[in-house]
């Protein structure tokens, strides 16, 4: 009977856990998915598309002296405002 008892309260607690751990995946893939559209959506306004285009720049040109010196340069002048 004691038995039957904890068996059963530890199964309602296994049951809500389940319940609340669904709802948390259910949120998260939500955000995901909200995320997913913001990011589609800033990449089709004119400064994402601004953004993507020199990245491709960039990507195309990293072997470039000039690009390797300005990434070195743009890394000491956000190492410098940290500081």
């Amino acid at each position: 009977m004691l038995i039957d008892l904890l068996i059963s309260k530890h199964q309602l607690k296994l049951q809500q856990c389940t319940a609340q751990y669904q709802q948390q995946q259910q949120l998260r893939l939500t955000y995901l998915w909200l995320l997913g559209q913001r990011a589609k959506q800033f990449l089709g306004s004119t400064p994402g598309l601004t953004l993507s285009f020199m990245a491709g720049i960039l990507m195309q040109r990293r072997h470039s002296q000039l690009v390797k010196t300005a990434r070195r340069l743009g890394g000491l002048h956000w190492l410098r405002h940290i500081l």
